[in-house]
């Protein structure tokens, strides 16, 4: 485990290595046009005009105040990541807590969702970590710039922050920047839904020890 963990490490040190000096926001219009999922960055816009701040933007705390364009891409590209991440969390804690499981049988008032990660075997953990960890060295190497030049944490210029380029169901509009646009905003509502919702799942499970669904009576 201690070798899987170092790996996991040394794999993620290049996805948060130097990068170089970004441009000026007027090179970067010039330069991306309308090529970039049909956004053309503009500084006079929260976000650099990126879909879901323009309209519906909200930073209270001025997380994007004075930042350079790389910077605010790294922001949004760590919201869209963790937004997914939660909206399969929350599916998880549904479906893994209360349905009947390989692991635990057909009793779907099981083991809860914050305790069962800590209860599978080392045997099905590896895969786990593993292809947690070669998921995100792809991520690092399709959005991050190489180790080795003079500034740290800078997504690729010509990187859409959340565009890995993996989209099997065909869902991505093409050639229709306002539908784009649209499904770009209803990812990032659903997504910071989905943060919040399952923190306070995660929490209920601690203080209560039971699952979402035996807490609702069910």
């Amino acid at each position: 485990m201690m070798k899987l963990t170092l790996f996991t490490m040394a794999s993620y040190a290049a996805a948060f290595a130097p990068a170089p000096i970004e441009p000026s926001s007027t090179a970067l219009r010039s330069s991306i046009g309308e090529d970039l999922n049909y956004w053309r960055p503009n500084p006079a816009k929260p976000c650099y005009g990126l879909p879901g701040a323009p309209y519906t933007f909200m930073d209270p705390l001025g997380f994007t105040k004075n930042k350079s364009i790389s910077e605010v891409k790294r922001i949004r590209e760590a919201e869209v990541m963790h937004g997914r991440v939660a909206m399969m969390a929350f599916l998880g804690y549904i479906i893994g807590e209360s349905t009947p499981t390989i692991f635990y049988g057909t009793d779907v008032h099981h083991t809860i969702a914050n305790s069962q990660l800590a209860e599978l075997p080392t045997g099905l953990l590896m895969p786990l970590f593993l292809g947690i960890n070669f998921a995100e060295a792809y991520r690092a190497t399709k959005g991050w710039v190489e180790p080795g030049s003079q500034s740290l944490f800078a997504i690729r210029e010509y990187y859409y922050p959340g565009d890995l380029g993996w989209d099997p169901l065909r869902l991505k509009p093409v050639d229709n920047a306002e539908a784009f646009s649209e499904m770009v905003e209803g990812e990032l509502a659903n997504g910071r839904l989905a943060m919040l919702a399952v923190a306070f799942m995660c929490v209920e499970e601690q203080v209560t020890g039971r699952g979402i669904l035996e807490n609702m009576g069910f």
